[in-house]
């Protein structure tokens, strides 16, 4: 072993005999063993210097740039490096040191062998001090889902947003205590589950049987352009399906993306852009109450989670919100100096797509794109014909010209 390597090795869920031979061989030659209480409890036999990591991590950072040089120094993670792990802090920090990472056995796979199934289709989450805000939608839209739980995250109260959310059929497995003497491995509906207390780092499994049993109602494809008639529709204008299409093209979507709709109408592109972007958050923006009320219906007839209707008028509702990486705005009304002056000061990348139906919309839109400094300006004309019957022929009936203006910022 040479100094100026640090070795980060993993030593499995906890039991003593679950420890990799090879990683037993690096702490044994080690000279100091960093590590949990726990962690370090397991090699108390050894008689080398040893440092707990608890809320001290810059601390931790400091010990090991100082003696790395001098001493060899190991890391203990629990279960495996790789997942969910101190090794991506060490890694930012410590530039310039070879790190030699040794896995471990991890209390995901512990849990799943337990279990018999595998683990290769999991969806895996880690919600340890922190809340995942799309954590339903990830439920629903995957047949296996693994979490590790800890924090402000417990296994019952998760299972009581289950519930909450029309999830209560799922099946649950919680571990606890893995491979220890006083292991727990409990499964049941969520309503067994908010019954019982469970230590406070424990690890979900999750399983969705009914994740492909779609109601009808529900587009089933991955292309945008939903039929116009599957929207709740009342009073108010709706975005053709036909420009719809072409709109989302235009967004250039990422599945992780931070979306506004701006004069969200009804919430037909919200719709299609929570499709597209499954891990982002998509913000149906809208003044009118009758329009609001259609959104919340809509949304909820497309079994969206990912979509945040906000009441209020544009821009001046935009400031307490976070910062968006796609904005559609559907129309202008007289608002739009002040939307691009906010878009401005944001200071990062955003991509805008307007759809305009005046002439003297598209040219307020271009020459507010131009004036403010904006790249990339695009527009593009969609006019749009459908064919229908009328005395036993096919005629073509025609839909207002759509301008559809697209343009990126940098930021100041």
């Amino acid at each position: 072993m040479k100094n100026n390597k640090l070795y980060i090795v993993g030593i499995g869920p906890g039991h003593k005999d679950l420890v990799c031979p090879a990683v037993g061989k690096i702490i044994e030659q080690g000279d100091i063993i960093i590590g949990g209480r726990r962690n370090l409890q397991l090699f108390s036999h050894l008689k080398k210097e040893k440092l707990v990591i608890g809320n001290n991590l810059e601390d931790i950072y400091g010990y090991i740039e100082k003696n790395i040089e001098s001493k060899v120094i190991t890391v203990l993670v629990s279960g495996d490096p790789g997942i969910y792990s101190i090794m991506e802090y060490l890694k930012s920090r410590l530039n310039g040191y070879d790190l030699v990472v040794l896995p471990g056995i991890s209390s995901m796979q512990y849990l799943c062998a337990k279990m018999n199934i595998s683990w290769n289709d999991a969806e895996i989450v880690s919600l340890h001090g922190r809340e995942q805000e799309d954590l339903i939608s990830i439920i629903r839209n995957n047949k296996k889902v693994i979490l590790f739980t800890g924090g402000i995250s417990s296994p019952q109260g998760i299972a009581k947003e289950f519930i909450k959310n029309d999830l209560s059929e799922v099946k649950i497995t919680v571990g606890e205590n893995l491979s220890y003497q006083k292991e727990r491995i409990i499964s049941g509906k969520p309503e067994d589950i908010i019954k019982l207390e469970f230590e406070n780092l424990s690890i979900m499994l999750v399983q969705n049987e009914k994740i492909n049993i779609e109601p009808n109602n529900v587009w089933k494809y991955s292309t945008p352009g939903i039929p116009d008639e599957m929207f709740i529709r009342g009073e108010i204008p709706m975005t053709k399906e036909e420009v719809r299409a072409v709109t989302i093209s235009k967004l250039r979507l990422k599945e992780e993306h931070i979306v506004f709709d701006i004069g969200a109408g009804t919430g037909s592109v919200s719709i299609e852009c929570g499709l597209q972007c499954r891990k982002g958050q998509i913000y149906a923006i809208e003044k009118e109450e009758e329009a609001i009320e259609l959104i919340k219906q809509n949304v909820k007839k497309f079994c969206l989670d990912n979509i945040q209707v906000i009441e209020g008028e544009a821009p001046t509702i935009l400031k307490k919100m976070p910062l968006p990486d796609r904005i559609f705005i559907g129309g202008t009304c007289g608002k739009f100096e002040g939307m691009l002056e906010w878009i401005l000061g944001m200071g990062k990348m955003v991509r805008v797509v307007v759809n305009a139906i005046a002439i003297e919309s598209v040219y307020e839109t271009i020459k507010g794109f131009e004036g403010k400094g904006f790249t990339d300006i695009d527009v593009t004309s969609v006019s749009v014909s459908r064919g229908k019957v009328a005395g036993g022929k096919h005629l073509m009936q025609a839909f207002n010209t759509i301008y559809i203006i697209s343009a990126e910022c940098g930021g100041k």
